[in-house]
């Protein structure tokens, strides 16, 4: 017997069947226009739990092999301008316009490349309980500015990315300008000198971080496999009263966000750390049997990996400062903006996040000195314990996760500003 029938007697037996369909458009503008338009991945995952087992085959195509028992529950998570409405040539329009006027904005300007990602997602699960659709556009507009002056290049990146349709390309104008200005600026940044620091991080920094101090560290598949020491800290307090995290794929703005994860749960708000407890992790179905947990984080790359533990829209939780009163707290420290990226050791509870550029604080102000691309790090409850005001903004910024370098995922992070110290060097 073959894998298409095996996987569909499985279906058949256990009543669980999951079908997904990507499709992916890709265009680049920089000296000429590039469009990548990949064919449509779909596949079928029929799933049996014997015995406390579960057990998957999946195949490619989709498979209507089972028919649902219930009505059927839809999503369709579109935005107010559906893509599938634009036409190609004016999504090309639009990422042409925008890179040709940042080039002729400035003779510093030795590259622009814009770049426009879709994403439109297509799912049914079905099982003998329910069965659950959705379709999802998840899009992302990003502009990249190189500038090069007195031999020093340097470079920023304006980027915007959520869940939603074609208004998510709107970039206002004061944002654009804004970036190539701090571009022209890095011309003149140095390198910081190594030690510890008073810092305010900028939204896209503290979404790293609360992504890198708790986020694969509380995926509870590490739990059962002993390589997370959160395992041990339930409960416990682990950061100071002004910091709280949570995973939220109901999340309107957030660029990973999910009516119901790929085990069919629907999606709910986590709160991992409340004012500094630790007070829960995120499960997929099979973590949840066996750790009596809260399922709804169950991700997988594509039809043809396993589900696991995963995070959506990770952040911060917002405050009540403004992001003066924080800078106005610090009498010599850094401003910190834009993430490169990160890493974590969730079993001992290091963090670091590369940080594109900073800025001094001295005497309660923003001097104007700016420090180039620079690694944050420290033990991550001396660093979360450390945190003393929190701003009342938030900002979502969208990314790629993957689990162990591979089993990719998209990802959201986020939060307000955050008043802190850490080790810059």
């Amino acid at each position: 017997m073959n894998l298409l029938e095996t996987t569909r007697e499985q279906a058949l037996a256990g009543q669980w069947l999951s079908r997904s369909r990507v499709r992916h458009l890709s265009i680049q503008a920089a000296a000429s226009i590039a469009v990548t338009q990949s064919p449509p991945r779909e596949g079928t995952v029929a799933r049996v739990v014997q015995g406390g087992v579960q057990r998957e085959w999946g195949v490619p195509g989709w498979h209507d092999w089972i028919q649902p028992a219930t009505a059927t529950e839809e999503f369709r998570w579109l935005g107010q301008t559906p893509v599938a409405g634009v036409s190609l040539a004016d999504k090309i329009a639009r990422v042409r316009d925008l890179q040709e006027r940042v080039a002729a904005s400035d003779p510093r300007i030795a590259q622009v490349m814009v770049v426009y990602d879709e994403r439109l997602e297509e799912k049914r699960i079905t099982t003998d309980c329910f069965d659950r659709s959705s379709e999802i556009a998840r899009i992302l507009f990003a502009v990249v500015v190189l500038v090069h002056d007195r031999g020093r290049t340097e470079q920023n990146l304006v980027l915007r990315g959520r869940v939603g349709g074609f208004e998510v390309t709107d970039l206002p104008e004061e944002e654009v300008r804004e970036g190539i200005a701090a571009a022209v600026r890095m011309l003149d940044a140095r390198p910081i000198e190594p030690g510890s620091y008073r810092v305010v991080s900028a939204p896209e920094v503290s979404g790293v971080l609360a992504h890198e101090a708790f986020g694969h560290g509380v995926e509870m598949d590490l739990f059962l496999s002993g390589r997370t020491r959160a395992a041990e800290s339930m409960g416990e307090r682990v950061g100071s009263p002004y910091a709280s995290i949570v995973d939220d794929p109901t999340l309107a703005q957030g660029y990973a966000g999910y009516p119901f994860d790929d085990d069919g749960t629907l999606a709910a708000r986590h709160v991992i750390l409340d004012r500094g407890i630790l007070r829960g992790g995120l499960a997929d179905n099979e973590a949840a049997r066996a750790l009596s947990a809260s399922g709804g984080n169950g991700r997988r790359q594509d039809y043809s990996r396993k589900v696991y533990p995963r995070m959506s829209n990770i952040f911060f939780t917002p405050g009540t400062a403004t992001v003066d009163d924080l800078i106005a707290g610090v009498e010599e420290g850094v401003y910190l903006r834009q993430v490169e990226s990160g890493m974590e050791d969730p079993k001992n509870w290091g963090l670091q996040v590369t940080v594109h550029s900073g800025e001094e604080i001295k005497n309660g102000a923003l001097t104007g000195r700016l420090y180039r691309t620079m690694a944050m790090t420290g033990f991550v409850p001396d660093v979360l314990s450390s945190i003393d005001g929190v701003a009342a903004d938030f900002v979502m910024w969208p990314g790629m996760c993957g689990k162990g370098h591979k089993e990719w995922c998209t990802s959201g992070t986020g939060g307000p500003h955050l008043r802190m110290t850490a080790r810059l060097g």
